[in-house]
């Protein structure tokens, strides 16, 4: 934990001073707003051009057997640049289409399946495309019921509490994965996709778990919800290649003052250059007992955030995840997606002012 608390001073320092600081990045390159959310319609892709956002992943046809075909992706690509929107960040499907790789972690099947990974981000660098993400969990997003935040919105929330001890020991198909069997599997992927990530000149980033639950929880012993696990992720293959999807929201998760303590994160691993893509929700609450609130309105000032990551030098997307949606909204969430593409080009533009 000295890294940590040395990281902490550092963070909470860097802070501090960036609130009077107007300089520019110590690396070319601006942050920019970006989704993972909507789809490939003329609709939602004029939707994206009113709120300002360049940037957007794409949901590329997943064929059995093979992965992606060029063809997909280049007809995709094409489609966004038409309305001006690059594609960014899309998601590698591991845990919906491969679960062999992590949810099971058996060979042969995830000898081949880890091929097939290999050969569609061969495709993606074919197609001219430069980032990717992927998650390596077991258990997936995991909440209690939503609660009403401002306005009328709902947001997601997590309360361990309202979770009975019969179902927390409740074992999912994966069976009992302890904290080795994770890393094993883990460990197990990134050596064999990472070489072909950096061949390729690809930039492909893990994302956390999310939320952070006790040891057993479902059988499964989470190993990517605290600093030190994140550390030892990033050492298992030093490549610029090799990084986050840097989920704030869920690192708060992780913390009990996620005010202070998220500066620490994106102090180091902002520092070695291996943040790719930020995750930008705020929550109000922390490990164990949260719910996700509007940028504004959560526990971390994210206008220091911002800043942070600026003078880590962090030039790439800035995500609204996991938007309230409102019933007075036809569309659910559009107003709370506009809400936060706006604040999200307030505060770029905040910091680089």
């Amino acid at each position: 934990m000295k890294e940590f608390e040395e990281g902490l001073a550092a963070g909470e320092a860097a802070a501090s001073a960036s609130e009077g600081s107007s300089g520019a990045s110590t690396k070319a390159g601006r942050m920019y707003v970006r989704t993972q959310s909507f789809g490939s319609s003329d609709e939602d892709l004029r939707f994206l051009q009113r709120c300002g956002v360049h940037h957007k992943a794409a949901t590329f046809p997943f064929h059995p057997g093979r992965g992606w075909d060029l063809d997909d992706l280049l007809r995709e690509k094409e489609r966004f640049e038409q309305f001006g929107i690059t594609p960014d960040m899309s998601a590698i499907p591991i845990y919906e289409q491969f679960p062999s790789i992590i949810y099971y972690g058996k060979s042969p099947d995830r000898d081949r399946d880890i091929d097939t990974v290999c050969e569609m981000i061969r495709t993606a660098s074919r197609a001219g495309i430069e980032s990717l993400r992927y998650n390596t969990c077991v258990l997936n997003i995991d909440r209690t019921e939503d609660e009403e935040g401002r306005g009328g919105f709902w947001h997601t929330a997590f309360r361990l509490d309202k979770i009975s001890a019969e179902d927390q020991a409740k074992l999912t198909d994966a069976g009992r994965v302890t904290a080795e069997m994770h890393w094993e599997r883990i460990e197990y992927l990134l050596e064999r996709m990472i070489p072909v990530a950096q061949e390729c000149r690809v930039r492909v980033g893990n994302s956390q778990e999310d939320p952070p639950t006790p040891p057993g929880y479902r059988g499964v012993d989470k190993v990517l919800n605290d600093f030190e696990g994140m550390k030892r992720f990033i050492e298992i293959q030093r490549s610029p290649y090799h990084g986050w999807n840097f989920c704030v929201g869920s690192i708060a998760e992780m913390l009990e003052d996620s005010a202070t303590e998220i500066f620490p994160f994106i102090e180091y691993f902002g520092g070695r250059d291996t943040i790719f893509l930020v995750h930008y929700r705020n929550l109000i609450g922390g490990r164990y007992s949260f719910r996700e609130a509007l940028p504004d309105e959560g526990d971390m000032d994210f206008c220091k955030v911002l800043r942070a990551l600026k003078d880590v030098g962090y030039c790439y997307g800035i995500d609204p995840d996991h938007v309230p949606y409102c019933k007075d909204d036809p569309q659910g969430s559009y107003q709370g997606y506009a809400y936060c593409f706006g604040y999200i080009n307030a505060m770029i533009q905040s910091v680089y002012t």
